[in-house]
């Protein structure tokens, strides 16, 4: 009886379906199986393309972001929606683990194959008064396990959230922009850095567009955007 208590004590969960997973991640093989996968998308803000013709979006082309490249984990979709709600709302700061090192094995297998990394992580800040409500900043959360497994430095506070800005899920495409506008500010110097913007959902991009044209203003060279899931 001792035995299987304690067994059942140290078996890993599956974070999705809950049941025991002799997986090595957090996620069971058959959750894996079933993740949603990342439609064909712009190289550039990573909104998802209907054409088969190009790799840039049209808004990308006709206004270029301050942002170089986006890459996503997922869309956003079931079951990461809800994977991303439970860590937001309700604390789950292990799916932000989780998310936070299958980023750092995309970063390592895939997107960073044949170019360098960034040279620093900057997390989207909250405003203060948000993260005293929640408690936390999933951004970071989600940071940490990628600036462990990668060796990059975390930038915790050179960017500042001045603003305590509605809540941008609801928002139309125009209110977003309107409601982050002004939201940073910074009196750090990042001349010559390249740098990784990290969040967790990333929507219309105003808010990622918004701190990257602050960075470039502090003399940034090349701002990418790493998003744990994106909704095109």
């Amino acid at each position: 009886m001792f035995f299987k208590i304690l067994m059942r004590c140290f078996t890993q969960l599956c974070i999705l379906c809950g049941y025991p997973s002799s997986h090595t991640s957090a996620i069971c093989e058959d959750c894996e199986q079933s993740l949603p996968i990342l439609p064909r998308h712009c190289q550039q803000c990573a909104r998802f393309l209907t054409a088969t013709s190009t790799l840039t979006c049209g808004a990308c082309l006709k206004n270029p972001p301050a942002f170089t490249v986006t890459h996503a984990l997922f869309p956003y979709k079931p079951p990461i929606n809800r994977l991303i709600a439970k860590l937001k709302f309700q604390g789950e700061l292990c799916y932000a683990k989780t998310l936070g090192k299958r980023m750092a094995k995309q970063i390592q297998t895939s997107w960073y194959l044949d170019q360098p990394l960034p040279d620093l992580i900057i997390p989207i800040p909250l405003h203060f008064k948000r993260v005293r409500e929640r408690g936390f900043n999933q951004a970071v959360e989600i940071a940490k396990p990628i600036a462990k497994a990668l060796s990059i430095p975390i930038d915790y506070h050179g960017v500042t959230r001045n603003k305590k800005t509605i809540a941008q899920s609801g928002l139309s495409a125009h209110l977003r922009k309107n409601n982050i506008t002004g939201a940073f500010s910074s009196s750090q110097n990042y001349q010559g850095l390249t740098i990784a913007l990290v969040d967790d959902v990333m929507t219309t991009g105003h808010t990622v567009m918004e701190c990257a044209h602050l960075l470039n203003k502090k003399g940034a060279t090349r701002i990418d955007v790493w998003c744990a899931a994106r909704n095109g």
